[in-house]
């Protein structure tokens, strides 16, 4: 466990850096990306506080983005040493959640599509206005685009479990 006289090492602050560039570089906060980045490079459970203080942070921010967090399993609650603190550590499926995550924008994406074309007004090419045709278009391709993509999901997704059992044995696949 971290204590008050414990930092990252310069290799563990280097992963810590590279995770928060990496989620802030896919428009997310790059806090969360610090806090994942520190899981990983601990052996055991963190608390809020150890994260507060490995990180220089403020709890505040540091709790609403580990609930975040949790909630789409990228990291999970355990129990730690101190009973009454919330403890965490990377899920054994982060890598896994966080691409479930993505397929799930990939869905969000072609949805919108669809509801989008279904409220054009069914008019024939030479009526509609001319936005509306270059807008009919650029939906049809988002469709087609986001519904291969979702193909390509689904296949990694089967493909995965196959790799996971074969490379990380039968209780990878029962823990997700």
């Amino acid at each position: 466990m971290p204590s008050s006289s414990q930092s990252l090492t310069d290799l563990q602050q280097g992963l810590v850096e590279e995770f928060g560039t990496l989620y802030e570089s896919y428009g997310f906060k790059r806090l969360k990306g610090l806090i994942v980045g520190l899981v990983l490079t601990q052996s055991a459970p963190v608390s809020l506080d150890d994260i507060t203080e490995l990180l220089e942070r403020s709890k505040g921010p540091i709790s609403s983005a580990v609930r975040e967090l949790a909630s789409i399993g990228i990291i999970r609650k355990v129990n730690g040493p101190v009973a009454r603190r919330d403890y965490y550590e990377a899920d054994e499926n982060l890598f896994y959640n966080n691409f479930r995550h993505n397929m799930d924008i990939v869905r969000k994406n072609r949805r919108i599509a669809e509801r989008y074309l279904q409220r054009l007004p069914s008019t024939s090419a030479a009526e509609a206005p001319a936005d509306h045709a270059a807008m009919e278009a650029n939906l049809e391709q988002m469709r087609a685009f986001y519904t291969l993509m979702e193909s390509f999901y689904a296949d990694f997704s089967e493909r995965w479990e196959e790799v996971r059992n074969q490379q990380f044995g039968a209780e990878a696949v029962r823990n997700g």
